[in-house]
């Protein structure tokens, strides 16, 4: 008698045998590291124009001394004499972690800053220290950035992305972030300095998102800091089209240290507006900067660099000129969107050209020397547009530095012509 088959009740239960299914691999998130930076730069840019709006909201309600609520300003740039340093770092460094730590350590001071004037122990000095800390972090931040754009999008696409950053800029750090500070600020003292740390920990984080293969700047011989320096001024000196590219912004500085630093006198002796009326002039010049940066690439694949140089300058001297002539706010606005727009389209051509032309392991120095010369022109035409307005009228710094900076763009034409018919 055979035997019957039972159903074995534990079957459903044992595992199969059979050929081994290979392991479940998670998804991979891929995400652009152009599109990555370019986010983290504008988290940052938001959270730096909240907190340099508030500072010195803060400053006055500890101090009525002008001269120590302007300091702020001035305790911000001072890292910037040394950003000679902060380029051969920079060159030296993996150029990622640069901008992870200089975003760290700025994320942990404002947070510092807020937990200290929570508590009662705000005071000027420290509002100083920051603020050195802050502007030291920046020379790193910036100049790491910038280097990391031409190792992360192809060479045509350079004028794209800087206007897409530079626009960033205008938007997030001079249009948004100062209204949300001080709306911040109105409601508790250390709000904005704390949500400007919450920003920079969500722009490191960002950060951290760049895939390891993006390039950094690792030269292949260490030597001396000052060596390394000198070897950036030298190849920025030997550079004629590099060097007339700075010089040119630099005179473009200095034509807006002189004309912006006068304009709300100009607003209210010449065209007589509101402080709420200043402000929409001021707003309408950022919105034709955003526009400009927007349309910066289509402009640059149309027309050469040397042309549209030539011709954004010539632009940008005669809207200044017509700010000392006008009568009208309208007009008055109408100029300085017309600056705002041909400034930032000549500001995305240059620095573009700019990394194009720098070898990648130099560019963290010869950036800082362009930085040097630029930022240089923004503080003499500060003081010389105040010396003039003094001694000729208050009209005339706005002639006189728009005929620099059309004498200037004549001047260092040639050489930027070079660019465009073979290395410089």
């Amino acid at each position: 008698m055979s035997a019957v088959a039972r159903p074995d009740p534990l079957a459903g239960l044992r595992p199969r045998v059979g050929p081994a299914r290979p392991p479940r691999r998670m998804p991979q998130v891929r995400t652009d590291p152009f599109r990555t930076l370019w986010a983290a730069v504008g988290i940052s840019n938001l959270a730096d124009g909240v907190n340099l709006a508030a500072a010195p909201l803060l400053a006055a309600t500890l101090t009525s001394d002008p001269v120590a609520i302007a300091g702020l300003t001035v305790a911000q740039r001072l890292p910037w004499l040394f950003s000679l340093v902060s380029g051969a770092i920079v060159d030296r460094a993996d150029r990622r972690t640069v901008v992870r730590a200089a975003t760290g350590v700025r994320a942990v001071t404002l947070g510092a800053l807020a937990v200290s004037v929570a508590l009662g122990f705000a005071s000027m000095p420290l509002l100083y220290v920051v603020f050195v800390v802050l502007g030291t972090c920046e020379t790193l931040f910036d100049n790491a950035s910038a280097a990391l754009v031409p190792a992360l999008v192809p060479s045509d696409g350079l004028e794209k992305a800087n206007g897409r950053i530079q626009t960033t800029f205008v938007a997030l750090n001079e249009f948004a972030g100062p209204p949300i500070g001080g709306f911040l600020l109105a409601i508790a003292l250390a709000l904005p300095f704390a949500a400007g740390s919450l920003g920079l920990v969500a722009s490191l984080a960002v950060l951290t998102l760049l895939p390891r293969s993006a390039p950094g700047g690792e030269p292949a011989e260490r030597r001396s800091l000052w060596a390394d320096i000198r070897t950036g001024a030298h190849w920025y000196w030997r550079s004629p089209v590099v060097r007339s590219l700075s010089f040119l912004s630099g005179v473009g500085n200095a034509m807006t240290g002189a004309s912006y630093g006068l304009l709300v006198l100009v607003g209210d002796q010449r065209l007589n507006v509101s402080p709420r009326g200043y402000g929409v002039m001021l707003a309408v010049g950022a919105i034709g900067a955003v526009a400009g940066g927007l349309v910066a690439d289509r402009i640059a694949r149309r027309v050469p660099a040397p042309v549209l140089i030539l011709v954004t300058s010539v632009i940008s001297a005669g809207a200044v000129a017509a700010l000392g002539l006008v009568r009208s706010p309208a007009l008055a606005a109408a100029a300085l969107a017309v600056d705002g727009f041909v400034v930032l389209v000549l500001s995305v051509v240059i620095v573009s050209l700019r990394q194009r032309l720098v070898p990648s392991e130099l560019l963290g120095r010869v950036n800082a020397v362009y930085f040097t010369v630029a930022l240089g022109g923004l503080a003499v035409g500060g003081l010389g547009g105040g010396a003039i307005a003094r001694l000729a009228g208050l009209p005339a710094p706005f002639f006189v530095f728009a005929a620099l900076m059309l004498l200037t763009t004549l001047a260092v034409l040639p050489a930027i012509r070079s660019a465009s018919r073979g290395p410089a």
